[in-house]
C-alpha cells in the first residue's frame, strides 16, 4: 500500500509539474491553447499569460549611453471581444536630440486545428511604422490568423536615446496577468526616483552588482593612428537592479464616468533624479513644484513670450476703443484669439511658432494661443497667468516634473476668482473648459516666478432644463412640445457633439434615439453664441408610449426621458468617478390626460441623497383635475465621486431606475 501510494503522489506531482507553463518564446502548449476561460475570471474576454521586460543600458561612442528594453508577451484569447489583442501598438518617441527605434520583432499565433497544435509566423508584412506627429511615431503589429482561443507569442526590442527616460513598466490592464517578470539595470550614474500608482500593490526588489562594460572612442589628436584612432576601454561600475515577479495580476476594467483608467491601473514609474557621471559635475534633476514652474517660466519659448507685447499693442488697443466696459473687452480679446489662430492640434506648454508667427500665419498649438491670450489680456490691464494643465489622456501629475504637464489654459483674476479660459476651443466660453482640460488641479505660474496649485473643476453647476407639454391618445401615444435648455459645460458638449451637424441631422439623430418617435418644427438657438445657452425646441409624436392593457394606460412619467438602466455594473470600483463637472438635470412634464378616462394610480413621491451631500434625487407626481404634474431632478453638486462612495452610488442609481419604471394608471370613467 505504501508503494503504490508513492508512485501516486510521485505520479501527481510529475503530472502537476508538467503542466507548469514554459515561458521560453515559442514554448506555447497544447494546454494553453485549448483553454476556454480564464480560471480566476472566467468572463475574461482575453488574458496576459506572460509578460517579461528586460531593461539595461549599454554606451556607444559618440551616442553616449542607450537604454535597451526587450519585450517578451504570451497573450490569450478567449472570445470574440479579445481580438483586439491581436494587434499591438508600440509608441516610439523622437525629437531633436533622438529617438526611439524598433527591432527584432518576432512573432506567432498558435491554434489547434484538426486537433493539433498549429504556429502561423508573423511576416514583415504584419509590422508597421508610421509617424503619428513630430514627436512620436508609432508601430503596429498585426497578428496572423488569430481567432476565438488563439495563444500569441510576441517579443521586440526598443533601443532608446533617451537614457534619462524611462517608459513606465504597466502590471495591470483590463484583462487579467497570470504572470509577469521586470529586470531593470541602472549604471549607478543615473539615479532615479520610483513612485508607484493604482490600487493592486506590486512588489519591486533592489540590490546591486558589478559590471564592466567595454567600449570604444576615437582620439581626436591623433587621426594618423591605425584604425582611425579608435580605441578599446574597459570600465568599472556598480549598478542598481530592480526586479519584479508577480503573479495573478486582476484585471482593472473601464466604466463609465471615468477620466483616464491608466491613472488607477498599477504600474511603477521612474523619474530621473540626478547624475554623476565620472570627470563630471553632479547635476540634479529633482524638482519641487516652484522649480517646475519657474523652469518653464524662465523658457524662452515661454515667459519671454509674454514680453512680446508689441505684436499685439495694436490689436488691443482697438479692441479697447471698441468696446463699452472691462467685460466687453476680455470678451472681446477672447474671441479674437479664440477666432483667429486655429489650434493644430499639438499639446504642449512651449511655443512652437511663438506669438508673432502664430498671429501672422493664424495657426499654432496650444502653448502659441494660450500665451497670445494671456499677453492681450496683460496689456489690457488685467491680472492673467498661464496654468499649467496635464490634459485626462496624459494622466495626473502625482510628483513635480516638467513632464507632469501637457498643455496650458488661462486664467483671469476676479472678484476673488479665477475665470479660466482656453482659446484653442472654438466650442468653448469663457469660464468653460472643454472636457481634455478638466483633470483635477493645475499650476498657476504667477508673473513674479510664483506658483500655486489650483483646481479645474468649473464652479458653475451646468444645467439641464427640460420641459415638456404632453397630452396622452387614447391609443397610448403622446404628443407634444418639449424645451431643453443647456448651459456651461452641458452647452459645450453639445456645440462639439453637433458642430458639424444641421437642423435636419439633429432631428434624425433624435428620432434614431427614441424608437418610434416623429420630430418636426425643431427650433436651435445659440448653437454658434457660445457665450448662451443651447435651447433646443420641438413638436414630437411618440407611439406606444402608454401600454394598453384591460382597458387601463400604464405611463412611466418620465416617459422616453428617464433612466431605464444603472450605468454602474461592476460590483467594486477601485476608482472614483468623474462626471466631468458639477451638473443638475431638471425634467417637468405636463400631461393631459385624455376624455373619458381618469387617473386611477400614481406613483409615490421620492426623495434621496447621497452621503456628505455629493448629490440629490427628487421624484414628484401632482394630480391637478383632468391634468398631471411630474416633476424629478437629478443633481451632483461634485465633478468627482470617491470610489468609497462608489456602493451608495451604485445604489442611488437603482433607486432611481425602478422609481422611474413605475406607472401613472389611467382608467376609463
Amino acid at each position: 500500500m505504501k508503494s503504490k501510494l508513492f508512485f501516486a503522489v510521485l505520479f501527481a506531482s510529475t503530472s502537476m509539474y508538467a503542466q507548469k507553463p514554459n515561458y521560453k518564446f515559442g514554448k506555447v502548449s497544447q494546454q494553453e491553447v485549448t483553454q476556454s476561460q480564464h480560471s480566476k475570471e472566467p468572463d475574461a474576454e482575453a488574458a496576459i499569460l506572460y509578460k517579461s521586460e528586460k531593461v539595461f543600458y549599454t554606451y556607444n561612442d559618440g551616442e553616449g549611453f542607450q537604454t535597451i528594453r526587450d519585450a517578451h508577451y504570451r497573450i490569450k484569447i478567449y472570445n470574440k471581444n479579445g481580438l483586439d489583442w491581436g494587434t499591438f501598438e508600440v509608441p516610439l518617441y523622437t525629437s531633436g536630440n533622438g529617438e526611439e527605434r524598433i527591432s527584432n520583432v518576432k512573432g506567432y499565433t498558435f491554434n489547434m486545428v484538426e486537433g493539433k497544435l498549429e504556429e502561423t509566423k508573423l511576416k514583415k508584412e504584419g509590422i508597421f511604422k508610421t509617424s503619428v506627429n513630430k514627436y512620436r511615431n508609432k508601430a503596429a503589429i498585426a497578428m496572423p490568423e488569430v481567432k476565438e482561443g488563439s495563444v500569441l507569442e510576441l517579443q521586440y526590442r526598443i533601443t532608446s536615446d533617451f537614457a534619462g527616460n524611462l517608459d513606465d513598466f504597466q502590471f495591470q490592464y483590463g484583462i487579467p496577468v497570470d504572470k509577469v517578470e521586470v529586470n531593470l539595470e541602472i549604471p549607478e550614474y543615473y539615479v532615479f526616483k520610483r513612485y508607484s500608482r493604482g490600487f493592486y500593490p506590486i512588489n519591486l526588489d533592489q540590490s546591486r552588482k558589478n559590471r564592466v562594460m567595454t567600449f570604444s572612442y576615437r582620439e581626436e589628436d591623433d587621426p594618423g593612428r591605425l584604425n582611425g584612432g579608435k580605441r578599446t576601454s574597459e570600465i568599472e561600475f556598480m549598478e542598481n537592479v530592480y526586479t519584479v515577479d508577480a503573479n495573478h495580476i486582476p484585471s482593472l476594467k473601464e466604466e463609465d464616468y471615468t477620466d483616464n483608467i491608466d491613472n488607477y491601473r498599477s504600474a511603477i514609474k521612474f523619474e530621473l533624479a540626478s547624475t554623476q557621471f565620472p570627470g563630471r559635475p553632479y547635476k540634479n534633476y529633482s524638482l519641487s513644484w516652484e522649480d517646475v514652474a519657474k523652469s518653464i517660466y524662465k523658457s524662452n519659448n515661454f515667459g519671454d513670450q509674454l514680453q512680446k507685447t508689441k505684436w499685439v499693442a495694436a490689436i488691443v488697443d482697438n479692441i479697447k476703443n471698441e468696446s463699452s466696459s472691462s467685460n466687453a473687452v476680455l470678451f472681446n480679446i477672447y474671441n479674437h484669439v479664440k477666432y483667429n489662430i486655429a489650434w493644430n492640434g499639438y499639446h504642449g506648454f512651449f511655443c512652437e511658432n511663438g506669438i508673432k508667427k502664430a498671429l501672422e500665419e493664424k495657426k499654432g498649438n496650444v502653448a502659441d494661443i494660450n500665451l497670445t491670450l494671456v499677453n492681450m489680456l496683460r496689456y489690457a490691464g488685467f491680472k492673467a497667468n498661464p496654468v499649467l494643465v496635464s490634459t485626462k489622456k496624459h494622466g495626473i501629475p502625482l510628483f513635480p516634473t516638467r513632464e507632469g504637464f501637457d498643455y496650458f489654459i488661462a486664467a483671469v483674476e476676479m472678484d476673488g476668482g479665477l475665470l479660466y479660459m482656453d482659446a484653442t476651443d472654438k466650442m468653448g466660453a469663457i469660464g468653460v473648459l472643454p472636457r481634455r482640460a478638466l483633470n483635477w488641479n493645475g499650476r498657476l505660474v504667477r508673473e513674479d516666478g510664483t506658483s500655486a496649485s489650483v483646481k479645474l473643476a468649473p464652479s458653475k453647476t451646468s444645467n439641464k432644463i427640460t420641459f415638456v407639454n404632453a397630452t396622452i391618445g387614447e391609443d397610448g401615444s403622446v404628443e407634444g412640445k418639449l424645451r431643453t435648455q443647456l448651459t456651461q459645460n452641458y452647452a459645450n458638449d453639445y456645440r462639439r457633439e453637433h458642430k458639424d451637424h444641421t437642423v435636419e441631422d439633429i432631428m434624425d439623430e433624435m428620432e434614431n434615439n427614441f424608437v418610434s418617435m416623429e420630430i418636426d418644427a425643431l427650433d436651435l438657438k445659440n448653437q454658434k453664441e457660445c457665450s448662451k445657452p443651447i435651447v433646443e425646441s420641438c413638436h414630437f409624436i411618440k407611439e406606444a408610449q402608454a401600454e394598453e392593457i384591460a382597458g387601463k394606460l400604464y405611463l412611466k412619467p418620465a416617459m422616453f426621458l428617464g433612466i431605464t438602466e444603472n450605468p454602474f455594473k461592476l460590483e467594486e470600483r477601485m476608482y472614483p468617478v468623474d462626471f466631468g463637472f458639477p451638473k443638475s438635470n431638471k425634467l417637468t412634464i405636463n400631461f393631459k390626460i385624455p376624455e373619458g378616462y381618469s387617473i386611477t394610480a400614481i406613483p409615490e413621491n421620492l426623495s434621496i441623497a447621497l452621503p456628505d451631500s455629493l448629490g440629490s434625487f427628487k421624484y414628484m407626481v401632482q394630480q391637478r383635475g383632468d391634468q398631471l404634474q411630474f416633476s424629478c431632478s437629478t443633481t451632483f453638486k461634485s465633478a468627482i465621486i470617491p470610489q468609497y462612495h462608489y456602493a451608495s452610488l451604485k445604489a442611488f442609481f437603482d433607486q432611481i431606475v425602478v422609481k422611474q419604471s413605475e406607472n401613472i394608471v389611467l382608467s376609463k370613467v
